[in-house]
């Protein structure tokens, strides 16, 4: 099979990881891309252009005086890479911010500074070391802070913005100075090794239709979460015989003269899963791997919608990896279901035959699965037909922005209404399925 060949740009930002980049992939090239970038300033970079050019002029013969113009600019070089060197900022640095944000939010990073030299620090700025190509700094030349005094503090912040979902490193951030001549940069680097979860973006349903199935589990919180019984109070009645007797109401006894038994009726609960379809062929257009993120933030949006009606919800996912999760009442919170939406990946075969072993183990508790497909073709329609036969109820939401293989409508004595989410529904904001 061929592969295209994508030509990829090098980023200008002095934040970003070059090693990221296809081109940068020798040391040197990589070496000399962050020379010029990360160490030289924007002044710096210009005066390197005629830095070269009298290098070329003069260098042609030593009788021209080009020469000279080229001295001078190298001794203001070596000049200004000894004090940089000189004037390198010692400092300490706090960092404090969330470690999970949602898609296109801009995350704030407090970030505490103090001198702990013996000189006054000055010109310095605050910039993130080596980001993933998918995070930017809002500010590509940092932020900057006062000058320092010995022992004095400042706080900057620094604002990143996340522009796909995933687990992204954050490697660290970098205290800067371009003081005396403004033409090279002299950094104090502080390594982290942290972790950024970045949720996939959604809108809060306020109406969600869920069909019911045949299926209606007693339990309540006592079998979701073993927590202790948990029952409804109905009221009294008198005693009969094989009554527990812990369940006698003393004083109705004591009033009434005759024994008194306090009833109860067993709690019920609603478990739904949301099956999430992973599937993007090999060599599928662009308009299928958007519909497969729509489809992970409709998940993500139907998951934060249960997680509110505190129901119990199993997600089941198959990319890669198989995922399942029962999130609700004291078992998992919503973050560990946005954790899984956040790194789980698109599929290049049929993810049913994975999940479909799973979901039968759990599938005698479960009252109504909500299908999210990116298509509608016999494939699918089987896997529905068989949750169908086995009493679930069954809502299919469907994302995508081209023709199906089949109409879903065909399905609506069965399905009910069936959404079709495309790009402009999705940018409108979803609120109701």
């Amino acid at each position: 099979m061929r592969k295209s060949f994508r030509f990829v740009i090098p980023s200008m930002s002095p934040s970003k990881d070059i090693a990221s980049n296809p081109l940068m992939s020798g040391a040197i090239s990589r070496w000399l891309w962050r020379m010029y970038i990360q160490r030289l300033t924007r002044a710096g970079r210009w005066f390197l252009l005629p830095t070269l050019a009298f290098a070329v002029y003069g260098g042609a013969s030593l009788q021209m005086p080009g020469y000279v113009a080229y001295t001078y600019a190298m001794a203001l070089w070596v000049v200004a890479a000894a004090a940089a060197a000189w004037m390198r900022p010692r400092v300490m640095m706090r960092v404090r911010h969330v470690d999970r944000i949602e898609v296109d939010q801009a995350l704030p990073v407090d970030i505490d500074v103090t001198n702990s030299g013996t000189r006054m620090a000055i010109d310095l700025f605050v910039i993130p070391h080596r980001l993933p190509p998918a995070i930017d700094a809002v500010e590509d030349e940092g932020s900057p802070l006062p000058d320092l005094a010995p022992g004095q503090s400042a706080r900057a912040r620094v604002e990143l913005r996340c522009r796909r979902r995933g687990v992204h490193p954050l490697r660290g951030f970098r205290v800067e100075s371009d003081y005396p001549f403004g033409l090279l940069r002299a950094p104090r680097v502080f390594a982290r090794d942290e972790r950024l979860v970045v949720y996939p973006r959604f809108t809060r349903l306020s109406s969600l239709q869920l069909p019911s199935g045949r299926k209606h589990h007693p339990g309540g919180v006592a079998l979701a979460s073993q927590i202790g019984e948990s029952f409804e109070y109905l009221g009294n009645r008198e005693y009969r015989q094989g009554d527990n007797v812990r369940d006698i109401d003393w004083r109705a006894t004591a009033r009434l003269n005759r024994p008194i038994v306090r009833e109860y009726r067993e709690e019920y609960f609603m478990r739904v899963a949301v099956i999430l379809d992973t599937h993007v062929p090999a060599g599928a257009v662009r308009d299928r791997h958007e519909s497969f993120e729509r489809a992970v933030s409709l998940a993500a949006a139907v998951s934060d919608f249960m997680a509110r009606q505190d129901y119990l919800v199993d997600l089941f996912a198959a990319g890669p990896n198989l995922y399942h999760l029962t999130a609700g009442r004291s078992l998992a919170y919503l973050d560990q279901i946005l954790d899984i939406l956040a790194c789980v990946e698109q599929s290049p075969t049929e993810p049913f035959a994975l999940i479909a072993p799973q979901l039968a183990e759990y599938l005698s508790r479960i009252t109504t699965i909500i299908c999210v497909m990116l298509d509608w073709d016999q494939t699918r329609q089987q896997f529905v037909q068989s949750l169908l036969g086995q009493g679930s109820g069954v809502k299919l939401i469907i994302a995508s922005e081209g023709p199906l293989a089949q109409d879903p409508r065909a399905e609506t004595d069965r399905l009910g209404t069936v959404p079709i989410i495309g790009k402009a529904e999705f940018a409108a904001g979803v609120d109701q399925l």
